[in-house]
């Protein structure tokens, strides 16, 4: 029997218009559940993924990490913020920022073998200094900047909301462009004119409890 290949269009994303609903549906999502939220294990709970196998589920869990570590940071900048907290909060961030790297390694991963399946990928052809996992989660960050800008225009004195309005338009370029390289990125990987290849992201740490450099492989 024939091994199954799996579907490319489960595993690939095919443009930046594909991607970008998917990160705004998570914000939305949070910030109407988020009254609610607490600690990540509260937050899978409250907002368990929507989307299918395959990229999409994964780009929306690397939205719903980002969102996570946006609002983990805002409480690190709050107001008479403790000790107790400031603590807690950057032992939350560094788990999250684990995360949001394992994220990554598993969308390139996903990317990889969709492209595999469709055999383009030129082992020959120059690499992009990025991934598309890696731009994927900076369109990821850039979603966040401007639905917070376009709060901020609605909740900015009229004297600041010109200032804001700008600030918002040109998170909206970031956006475009930044999608513009993903799109031509994909394109060029599909037509064998760049090649892709999988890494695996390695953080470095020095334990606290014996003082030695540790390699985070999980």
């Amino acid at each position: 029997m024939e091994p199954v290949m799996p579907d490319p269009a489960t595993l690939l994303p095919t443009s930046f218009a594909a991607v970008s609903p998917v990160l705004d549906e998570v914000i939305e999502r949070w910030h109407a559940a988020e009254p609610g939220l607490g600690n990540w294990m509260e937050v899978v709970a409250t907002l368990p993924p929507r989307e299918p196998d395959g990229w999409q589920r994964l780009v929306e869990h690397l939205q719903l990490i980002n969102t996570f570590q946006w609002h983990e940071e805002d409480r690190s900048r709050a107001r008479g913020a403790g000790d107790t907290v400031l603590a807690g909060v950057k032992r939350s961030i560094d788990e999250s920022n684990r995360r949001r790297v394992q994220a990554v390694d598993q969308l390139d991963a996903v990317i990889h073998a969709g492209f595999s399946s469709l055999g383009t990928i030129d082992p020959d052809a120059p690499l992009n200094s990025e991934s598309p996992g890696s731009i994927i989660d900076r369109l990821s960050v850039l979603a966040l900047k401007a639905w917070h800008a376009a709060e901020a225009v609605v909740e900015a004195a009229p004297n600041e909301r010109r200032a804001m309005q700008d600030r918002l338009a040109m998170l909206r370029e970031q956006q475009r462009d930044l999608g513009g390289c993903l799109d031509d990125l994909l394109a060029g990987i599909r037509q064998g004119r760049v090649g892709l290849k999988l890494y695996r992201q390695i953080k470095l740490y020095r334990d606290a409890e014996t003082g030695r450099l540790v390699a985070d492989l999980d």
